[in-house]
């Protein structure tokens, strides 16, 4: 009986890691060398990333403070993901799991309304494992036990 290996995939995605805000791109910048295969937006226009988004399967939106998450941005990206078909994702990392600004408020109702999903989660741990699992999950048993 032939033995199962981890190294084995059967899909990989090409993911577009976007922050939203100067909070995320610190935290997607510390986090770029755990991240091998997904492309981080480097906070360049839109126009400049056309490229990533016809590429990307999946687009993942990371927010650390929802208070500075330009409007106009997500709204672009929505409409961009769903012209092309793309999977739009949106991670927000709030400590407390809840926001109560009206800035935040607003762009909270804004990322729900353009994003296929959200997801919010305290920390950034689990923002590194979800986009591994976007990926195609660990490349290997060290991965996987790590």
């Amino acid at each position: 009986m032939p033995t199962n290996s981890w190294t084995r995939r059967s899909y990989e995605a090409d993911v577009l890691l976007v922050p939203l805000d100067p909070a995320a791109r610190t935290s997607a910048a510390a986090l770029i060398d755990q991240l091998p295969g997904i492309t981080v937006a480097d906070g360049a226009p839109l126009a400049d990333e056309q490229e990533y988004l016809e590429r990307a399967d999946v687009i993942t939106l990371l927010v650390r403070d929802l208070a500075a998450v330009d409007h106009d941005t997500v709204i672009r990206l929505g409409h961009a993901a769903r012209d092309t078909g793309t999977l739009l994702g949106a991670v927000v990392v709030t400590p407390c799991l809840a926001w109560s600004g009206a800035d935040e408020d607003a762009a909270a109702a804004v990322v729900r309304e353009y994003a296929d999903t959200v997801v919010i989660v305290r920390d950034m741990p689990p923002v590194l494992h979800l986009l591994q699992v976007l990926r195609g999950g660990s490349r290997d048993v060290a991965e996987v036990t790590a």
